[in-house]
């Protein structure tokens, strides 16, 4: 299906920062394995860009660990009309700002967010105390409603035994929210500015394996933790999985069975539409 592997983990760091707990990104293709440690989210941006842009005929498939949707009725709850997961994605494109030195707004939107949807500190959570208000505070709200706190395919890797981190964490090992508030926007750049060649999974493509045609770029949520990681004492975490995500994803496909994890076995047509219309899904959960 795909000529090259782009797997990327994101960060949420406020400077810029190289090694453990920063943003690495492994690019596995013909001509074998390459991985960079870029210091800022802007210099993996362009990173990125210019992989797509160097390679206007090759099929590439992208691996983000950071959420690419939130909860089913979130959309709605901020009065975004149109497609939930593209209102969404242009909403935090026009909300995000983010430094060339990482410097960022991310707990500012999350407390503006919070006012529209709750009035309270909810649904998002987790701040350092010098940010921390009426509207965003350290700690997790008792309640998410009128939102529920996870996504359909966070409940089924709960249900599995995984422990997920929810799209409202932005703070605290192992959280993912800030990760998405700062990578949903690059993506949706992404897509803005390579419109004919970038799709996004599911949104885009439908819960199938999608059209992969030359010049094909599909971004898709990916979990590192579905796979097992033997580490070495001095390996960077962020490092390892980034490789082991892109050599399974190529074995796959090499097997000729990478298109099964776009099609997941899951439950019926209502669970469906919400994931292709706003949750989104992780690719290799129901495979």
């Amino acid at each position: 299906m795909f000529d090259r592997f782009v797997v990327i983990d994101w960060s949420a760091n406020s400077r810029p920062r190289r090694g453990r707990d920063s943003i690495w990104i492994a690019v596995l293709d013909a001509h074998g394995l390459s991985v960079s440690n870029p210091a800022t989210r802007g210099a993996a941006e362009q990173f990125l860009v210019e992989l797509v842009d160097d390679d206007p005929s090759g099929r590439a498939l992208v691996g983000v660990d950071f959420s690419l949707g939130y909860p089913a009725g979130t959309a709605a709850a901020l009065g975004l009309t149109g497609s939930p997961w593209a209102s969404m994605f242009r909403f935090l494109g026009e909300s995000i700002c983010d430094g060339d030195r990482n410097s960022n707004n991310r707990f500012e939107v999350a407390t503006a967010l919070n006012a529209r949807i709750t009035a309270t500190a909810a649904p998002f959570w987790g701040c350092p105390p010098s940010v921390s208000g009426e509207t965003l505070t350290t700690t997790k709200p008792a309640s998410f409603a009128p939102l529920g706190e996870w996504r359909l395919v966070e409940a089924v890797l709960r249900e599995q035994g995984h422990r997920p981190f929810s799209s409202w964490q932005l703070l605290g090992a192992g959280a993912v929210g800030s990760q998405s508030l700062l990578g949903i926007p690059m993506i949706d750049r992404l897509v803005t500015r390579f419109p004919d060649r970038v799709s996004v999974w599911p949104f885009t493509t439908g819960m199938h394996a999608p059209n992969v045609g030359p010049g094909s770029v599909v971004v898709a949520e990916v979990w590192p933790s579905l796979l097992p990681l033997d580490l070495s004492d001095d390996a960077v975490r962020d490092q390892a999985q980034v490789v082991a995500v892109a050599d399974w994803l190529s074995g796959l496909d090499a097997a000729g069975r990478l298109a099964e994890l776009f099609s997941p076995d899951i439950a019926g047509s209502d669970e469906l539409a919400v994931i292709e219309r706003e949750e989104g899904w992780v690719l290799g959960v129901g495979y």
